[in-house]
C-alpha cells in the first residue's frame, strides 16, 4: 500500500509539473493510460478530486493544490536519498540525458563523448540537439548545455566556457567590396546575420581605446543556424560577426579574412551547464560537468587555436 501510494504521488507530481498526461508518461517512461489509471486510483483511494480534466487542459482542485505540496516533498526526499547514495558509491554509472545547443554541441561536445565514455565506461549517454529553450523536466533531461542566459527558476547554471566574436568576410566578397576601416562603415555592407524566433543578432558591438559603439547592420540573408552564417561568409555572401567556437582552419586556409582587427568585437557568448537545483548533485552530473570544463579549458581551446591567425 505504501509503495503504491508513493508511486502514485510521484506520478501526480510529474503530472502537475509537466501539465499533460502525455508529457508525464514520456517523462516517467510509462504509458499514458498507466498515468491516467494511477491518478484515478489515487483519487478513488483518497475519495477526493485532485485534477479537473478537459480535452485541452488540466486544472488542479483546491485539494489537488494541497496534496501537491506533499507529493513534491516525497519526490524531493526520493531524489535526495538517491543522490546521497550515489555520492556514497562515488561511481559514475547509469544513463545521463544531455540536451545540447545544436551548433556548439555538434562541434565541441559530441567529439568529446568518446573520451567521456573511455573515462566512465559504465555511463550511458543520450543526446538531444536543439536551439529552443528547454523544458528539462518535460524533456527528461539531466543536464542542458546551452548559451541561454535566462535560466528557469529552480535550476543551477555553471559556466563552461566563454566564446568571443570576430568580424570576417571571404576574399571573394572583399574583391568586390572594399574592407571597412571603421565599424560604422558596416552599415553600408551586406551583412549575414543570425536570427531566430528568440534571438536577433543584427546589432554588432565594438570598442577601441575607450571608444565604444553599436552598429545596426542589414543584409539580404538571415538564418537561424550558426554554422550557416559561417558558411555564407565563406561563400562570399557578406560580412559576418562570428562566434569563435564556429571556426577551425578557415583563417589559416585563407577562406576567411579578419576585418577591423584593431577593434574588439564586444559580444560574448557564455555556455552553461544547467541542471535542477538539488541539495546533493548526482555524481554522474558533477563528473560530466567537470570533464567538459577540463576538456574545454579556462581559455577555450578553439580561441587558442585561432590566435596565430587572428587577433582576439
Amino acid at each position: 500500500m505504501i509503495h503504491d501510494r508513493a508511486s502514485q504521488m510521484v506520478i501526480f507530481h510529474t503530472l502537475v509539473e509537466v501539465g499533460s498526461f502525455t508529457a508525464a508518461a514520456r517523462t516517467l517512461g510509462v504509458s499514458t493510460s498507466h498515468v491516467s489509471k494511477q491518478l484515478g486510483m489515487l483519487e478513488s483511494d483518497l475519495n477526493v478530486k485532485l485534477i479537473q480534466r478537459t480535452t485541452r487542459s488540466l486544472t488542479m482542485t483546491e485539494a489537488g493544490h494541497h496534496f501537491a505540496t506533499y507529493a513534491k516533498q516525497v519526490v524531493a526526499a526520493v531524489n535526495e536519498a538517491n543522490d546521497s547514495m550515489a555520492l556514497e558509491r562515488d561511481d559514475v554509472t547509469g544513463v545521463i540525458r544531455l540536451g545540447l545547443s545544436q551548433s556548439f554541441g555538434t562541434m565541441h561536445i559530441i567529439p568529446a563523448i568518446e573520451k567521456l565514455r573511455q573515462l566512465y565506461p559504465d555511463l550511458q549517454v543520450e543526446l538531444s540537439l536543439f536551439d529552443h529553450k528547454a523544458d528539462m523536466l518535460a524533456d527528461g533531461l539531466d543536464l542542458w548545455i546551452t548559451n541561454f542566459e535566462h535560466i528557469p527558476e529552480g535550476y543551477v547554471a555553471q559556466r563552461l566556457a566563454e566564446t568571443r566574436f570576430i568580424v570576417t568576410a571571404s576574399p571573394k566578397y572583399l574583391i568586390e567590396h572594399p574592407a571597412p576601416n571603421h565599424p560604422s562603415e558596416l552599415a553600408s555592407h551586406n551583412c549575414v546575420t543570425y536570427q531566430s524566433r528568440q534571438r536577433d543578432y543584427s546589432c554588432w558591438d565594438f570598442s577601441k581605446e575607450g571608444e565604444s559603439l553599436s552598429v545596426k547592420v542589414t543584409g539580404n540573408y538571415r538564418v537561424d543556424l550558426a554554422e550557416a552564417v559561417r558558411d555564407a561568409a565563406i561563400a562570399g555572401w557578406g560580412v559576418a560577426y562570428l562566434a569563435s567556437y564556429l571556426l577551425t582552419d578557415e583563417f589559416r586556409d585563407g577562406k576567411l579574412i579578419q576585418l577591423l582587427p584593431d577593434w574588439t568585437a564586444n559580444q560574448t557568448m557564455p555556455f552553461y551547464a544547467v541542471y535542477p537545483s538539488r541539495k546533493h548533485l548526482p555524481r554522474k552530473i558533477s563528473a560530466v560537468i567537470d570533464f567538459f570544463k577540463q576538456y574545454i579549458g579556462d581559455a577555450p581551446y578553439w580561441d587558442e587555436a585561432l590566435k596565430p591567425w587572428v587577433k582576439i
